[in-house]
């Protein structure tokens, strides 16, 4: 099953190169975009993200006149994850609050090894601390393209509401947890579905038939 992996670039570094390119004259002087991202884990290990980026005022105007095609930012980051899927991808600006916003849906981040899942966590991204009570991980991330840009903020990645166990192993880089196993149908399950198809298909049988039974002669009829 496809994960983060660590030696791929996560979509922080991604936009990161990607601006610099693109706004060369925008980044003259080291420049800091704050960074404010959610990570949601769905049940079946899909992970939705969002990604809110603000830069300067003068660097977000420069990049606003520079890049034609905000959406052309996600392509880029789709090509480079050939070990991933992303689906549902959506790029915003938001002249008011000068920033712009990035968000999809990665299919299969994390990895299902039997009793238990793993979501790796890309180098940059460190642990903060671990809320149980509501599920959530925190992070800090801190990107740097050289002396040009510095992509600096915090992000929270919110687990199932079913996880279990849940555990940051430093060491690996890895967010692990359990989840409930897939519950079997019961015997008493099992009938009523028997039963209720059997019904089915006995009132398409009873109808069908009614086609082909012929009405009564009525008298006087040739």
């Amino acid at each position: 099953m496809k994960d983060f992996r660590t030696d791929a670039k996560p979509i922080v570094i991604i936009l990161c190169f990607v601006f610099a390119a693109m706004c060369t004259p925008c980044f003259t002087q080291a420049e800091e975009i704050r960074l404010d991202g959610t990570y949601v884990l769905a049940g079946n290990g899909d992970v939705t993200l969002s990604l809110k980026l603000t830069p300067p005022m003068a660097v977000y105007q420069q990049l606003r006149d520079s890049v034609s095609n905000l959406y052309l930012v996600l392509r880029q980051f789709a090509s480079s994850r050939a070990d991933t899927e992303v689906v549902d991808k959506k790029a915003e600006w938001d002249d008011s609050n000068r920033s712009m916003t990035f968000s999809m849906k990665m299919l299969g981040a994390s990895r299902n090894l039997g009793n238990h899942w793993e979501l790796d966590i890309p180098k940059g991204t460190e642990f903060i601390n671990l809320d149980e009570a509501k599920r959530i991980f925190y992070f800090n991330e801190i990107v740097q393209d050289g002396d040009a840009v510095t992509v600096r903020g915090t992000s929270r990645l919110m687990m199932p509401a079913d996880a279990r166990n849940l555990k940051w192993e430093g060491s690996r880089r890895v967010v692990s947890y359990t989840m409930p196993p897939v519950k079997a149908p019961s015997e008493r399950s099992l009938m009523l579905l028997v039963s209720a198809v059997a019904l089915v298909v006995l009132g398409i049988a009873l109808t069908a038939g009614s086609f082909f039974v012929k009405s009564p002669s009525r008298p006087g009829a040739v």
